[in-house]
């Protein structure tokens, strides 16, 4: 799949319940040594131009979608998910030098999959730049970071269970979310991998960060809001994962994640507008508690808009639809 990495953990295919954030849906946080300085607020412009910029983009139109990233940039829209796409829309479009820029961009905002930057061949063209091996260094020590563990063996059980999590929802999507054979599939790959996970924290407590590093114990997130035939073990893991986050060993967005999860399985408001629903065409938050506010609640755990989030989803449906 191209430009955008999309990971599977943004969506709950059989309800479609809710999508990943408009950069990236709840991906491991990579610790830093200063606090990020504040992103700009995005003017409303800015954001029509972005996801004007990213239709072009799927159409192949990469001139006309880099005119409208360079303006959403401006703007205040920004994030690594849009300085990666710009990235291979320049390279696509044989404006390298800006290419190079834009990865750049991307990898300051947080890019970190090596693998994905190795093998994208959207990116061919900037390769050979001086400026590109550098980068690609600073993304593949981002990347190994979020591999350092105590536990090896549980981080890479996590891991190959969170992989097939992903490859099974890959097929769901491949038949229209029609395959019952799938689903069952589905149900199974969930409940074996709630059991497992409930088997470690009974003994190990939450796998954070320092046990299992940061991309594993986004692995064991991604189970328990897959959880959803447990709605008691969600609610169980929902006051660990609150203080793994108080002591730096768990994620802001993933336990805003994990809070709407348990709202809606409840069926109570959700916080964080992270639970979506279609509704006659267009996807919208489900119930929410003081809407107007939400944005607000979003911003203090790191996610962008409800806005934004929604065309982020959209990305991901039309990405995931293509060939």
């Amino acid at each position: 799949m191209r430009r955008l990495v999309i990971l599977l953990t943004a969506l709950n295919l059989v309800a479609c319940a809710h999508g990943g954030s408009a950069s990236e849906p709840a991906a491991p946080e990579a610790a830093s040594a200063k606090p990020p300085a504040p992103k700009p607020v995005a003017t409303p412009e800015a954001m029509k131009a972005a996801s004007e910029g990213y239709a072009l983009s799927r159409k192949g139109d990469n001139a006309g979608a880099l005119a409208l990233f360079r303006t959403a940039w401006e703007g205040g829209a920004r994030g690594k998910s849009l300085a990666y796409t710009a990235a291979c829309v320049a390279s696509l479009a044989k404006v390298n030098e800006e290419g190079l820029v834009w990865l750049e961009r991307a990898v300051d905002e947080g890019f970190n999959d090596a693998k994905h930057l190795a093998k994208d061949p959207d990116l061919d063209n900037i390769r050979s730049l001086p400026g590109f091996a550098p980068l690609a260094e600073r993304v593949a020590a981002a990347d190994a970071k979020q591999y350092e563990a105590a536990d090896p063996a549980l981080r890479d059980e996590l891991l190959k269970r969170a992989d097939e999590d992903q490859d099974v929802r890959k097929l769901l999507v491949a038949s229209n979310f029609k395959d019952e054979a799938v689903k069952t599939k589905m149900r199974e790959v969930d409940a074996s991998n709630t059991a497992f996970l409930k088997d470690v924290i009974a003994k190990r407590g939450w796998p954070g960060k320092a046990l299992v590093g940061a991309r594993a114990t986004f692995s064991a997130w991604l189970m328990v809001q897959h959880a959803d035939q447990d709605v008691a073990f969600q609610e169980q893991v929902l006051p660990m994962l609150e203080q793994a986050v108080a002591r730096g060993e768990g994620s802001a967005k993933e336990l805003a994640y994990l809070t709407d999860r348990v709202l809606v399985n409840t069926d109570k408001p959700q916080r964080y507008g992270t639970q979506l629903e279609p509704v006659d065409g267009k996807m919208v938050p489900k119930q929410l508690e003081d809407p107007a506010n939400v944005n607000a609640r979003r911003a203090a755990v790191g996610l962008d808009s409800v806005e934004e989030y929604i065309q982020s989803v959209e990305r991901m449906k039309a990405a995931m639809n293509k060939p």
